[in-house]
C-alpha cells in the first residue's frame, strides 16, 4: 500500500460532471488520465440534467497507487479530492468530503495539518472555501461545523456588503 502524507481538496470549477468528465477533460489538457484520486458528484450530469441520487456520491478517478496530477510539489505525496463545483457546494458533496477526508486521514494515518486547499499550495482559488474551518472541524470531528460553514460561506460576504452599504 502507497502512503500517502496529506490530501489537497479542489472543486473543479464547473457546475455539472463526473470522474469520467474530469478524466477527459484532462486528457484533452495532455493528461494521461484524470489527476485526482476522487471526484464528489454534485448530481448534475449537465448543466439541466440533474440525478438527485448522485449527488454526494464519490468516485474514484486516479488509482491510488499511482501518483496524482493534481497540485504541482504534492502529486506525489498527496491525495487528490476534486468536488464538482464553481463555487456552490451541495450539502450531501460537503458531508461526502468531511467523511471521505476523516477516512483517508485514518487509513493513511494523516495529520491534519496535512490537508490543504488547492488554493494553499497554488495561486489558484479552488477550493473556494476556507479549509482552515474544514480542519477546524476535522480537529473537533465536528461535521455539523464543517456542513454549517458550508452552507453559509456564500451568504456572509452578501450580508457584509449589505451592512457596508456596498
Amino acid at each position: 500500500m502507497r502512503k500517502w502524507k496529506g490530501i489537497v481538496v479542489h472543486c473543479s470549477d464547473s457546475s455539472w460532471g463526473t470522474a469520467r468528465d474530469i478524466d477527459r477533460w484532462h486528457k484533452e489538457r495532455g493528461f494521461s488520465e484524470i489527476g485526482y484520486h476522487f471526484v464528489i458528484l454534485n448530481g448534475y450530469l449537465h448543466n439541466d440534467y440533474q440525478l438527485d441520487s448522485l449527488d454526494g456520491s464519490v468516485e474514484r478517478g486516479r488509482n491510488l497507487e499511482k501518483h496524482g496530477a493534481h497540485a504541482l510539489n504534492f502529486n506525489r505525496t498527496h491525495i487528490g479530492i476534486c468536488s464538482v463545483s464553481n463555487g456552490h457546494y451541495t450539502e450531501k458533496q460537503a458531508k461526502s468530503l468531511f467523511d471521505l477526508v476523516v477516512e483517508l486521514m485514518e487509513r493513511y494515518d494523516i495529520d491534519i495539518d496535512d490537508v490543504l486547499g488547492h488554493n494553499e499550495v497554488s495561486h489558484k482559488e479552488c477550493p473556494c472555501f476556507d479549509v482552515e474551518v474544514l480542519r477546524d472541524a476535522l480537529t473537533y470531528q465536528d461535521r455539523d461545523r464543517f456542513l454549517e460553514y458550508m452552507r453559509n460561506k456564500d451568504v456572509l460576504p452578501k450580508l457584509k456588503e449589505v451592512k457596508d452599504g456596498v
